[in-house]
């Protein structure tokens, strides 16, 4: 057996090509299709139903979130307790969950139960009554953490940040009130199930290790269903820009809430890969511009980091932070003496490479099982995507020069129309 020498440190390879697995395209019944991508090499699976009933999609505030909540509150036959009592039997579980753009049911299963459990998980979907009990239960709860989540400042700075990038009425900015989740009832949530769920299932994924016969058997499963798909019409959205300085006051506050930041680009844009590169070096890793400054050489704050947030329609770009308000001035400046820095000046080689390895590695790392494939390509799917958008990433990345960057930073890290949020104490 040999020994591993220790004092040599391993041998470094540069990524130069990534490969994503292939997966199946199968269409259940009216234009419905699964997408099967194999994976993995233990026997379990997740299965994923994505549904037109995102926050894009709700006719009033909390209506998607609590719709999404309740399924699995009981059907006819089966209350919560008893339905997640007959999954966990076989060591199986099912969650939902609203996003800004879609509404998602999973189950995970080892495959030899998908059997026993894909009937549980399909009766739980299709026919849920959302009992007034534990709507009412869940009303309490969602006041009781609007009560704790309206005393912290990032809660309250997230929320007027997203008011002012998009409009206070559009749903990206929907934060629910006391109001809006006492308004919630069972007639509004059973209507938004109806026309959201029950005719508006998108697509169906099945991500793992898995046999023809299952796909078989969730396929049938699906085509027999209630679910039907509809015509989806793009929802008209305005968003409202207001930018400019916003403050919010909270006299007890020792520490402010801060976020700075603006519209950006779509994933489907041809700049968005390399936007993603520039937004790394500046505040997206622990190595970034941002950090280095404001965290390590000034110690103004213990982090701080940018992101840039693309959803369906809309997306942002913005820097997050909270910052001693003694400091809070300091750290602002040195944020804007970042952006203008990184416009006017080219970006080293050197950091650069630094942050290329990092990236390159960091996303290899984020393909690492069968479940986080599924989500690479569920944004494949639902941004239409070509299949070579993640194996052209390497090369684009590896192109990419400080002479593209600093052009995109002119291009997409202006100030002119930025918004600028702070919550704290005057």
């Amino acid at each position: 057996m040999t020994q591993l020498n220790r004092s040599v440190a391993p041998g470094f390879y540069a990524i130069e090509k990534l490969v994503f697995p292939e997966y199946q395209k199968i269409e259940i019944k009216n234009e419905v299709f699964l997408y099967a991508l194999k994976a993995g090499t233990q026997a379990v699976i997740r299965l994923d139903l994505i549904f037109d009933a995102g926050l894009v999609r709700q006719l009033q505030s909390a209506q998607a979130n609590f719709t999404a909540s309740m399924l699995s509150e009981g059907t006819p036959t089966k209350s919560a307790f008893a339905l997640a009592e007959a999954l966990d039997y076989y060591g199986s579980y099912f969650q939902t969950r609203a996003n800004a753009d879609d509404a998602v049911a999973t189950l995970y299963c080892l495959e030899k139960h998908l059997s026993q459990c894909l009937p549980l998980f399909m009766e739980a979907l299709t026919e849920s009554i959302f009992p007034e009990k534990e709507l009412d239960i869940q009303k309490k709860n969602s006041l009781s953490k609007l009560s704790v989540n309206e005393k912290k400042n990032g809660y309250l700075c997230k929320k007027h940040y997203y008011k002012n990038i998009y409009g206070a009425n559009h749903p990206y900015a929907a934060f629910s009130n006391a109001e809006n989740i006492q308004a919630i009832t069972r007639e509004t949530l059973q209507q938004f199930y109806q026309n959201n769920y029950i005719q508006g299932l998108k697509y169906v994924m099945i991500s793992g290790q898995f046999s023809e016969s299952s796909i078989t058997l969730i396929s049938t499963h699906i085509k027999n269903s209630k679910f039907e798909p509809k015509q989806f019409q793009q929802p008209v959205l305005n968003s409202l820009l207001n930018p400019g300085k916003h403050f919010i006051e909270k006299s007890d506050s020792v520490q402010s809430a801060l976020r700075i930041g603006k519209s950006s680009i779509s994933r489907s844009d041809a700049d968005f890969r390399k936007l993603q590169f520039l937004n790394l070096i500046f505040g997206g890793y622990f190595g970034s511009r941002l950090m280095k400054n404001i965290r390590e050489d000034k110690g103004l704050t213990y982090g701080i980091y940018s992101v840039l947030e693309p959803n369906l329609y809309g997306a942002s770009w913005y820097i997050d932070t909270d910052i001693n308000t003694k400091n809070r001035t300091a750290g602002i400046e040195e944020i804007y003496k970042e952006i203008e820095i990184i416009k006017t000046q080219p970006i080293p080689s050197e950091e650069i490479n630094t942050a290329k390895n990092y990236y390159l590695g960091s996303f290899l790392k984020s393909l690492d099982g069968p479940f986080s494939l599924a989500d690479r390509l569920k944004i494949i799917i639902d941004n239409n995507l070509t299949d070579n958008y993640y194996p052209e990433f390497v090369s684009i990345l590896n192109n990419t020069t400080a002479q593209d960057l600093q052009g995109l930073a002119n291009k997409y890290f202006s100030t002119d129309d930025i918004v600028e949020v702070v919550v704290g104490k005057k």
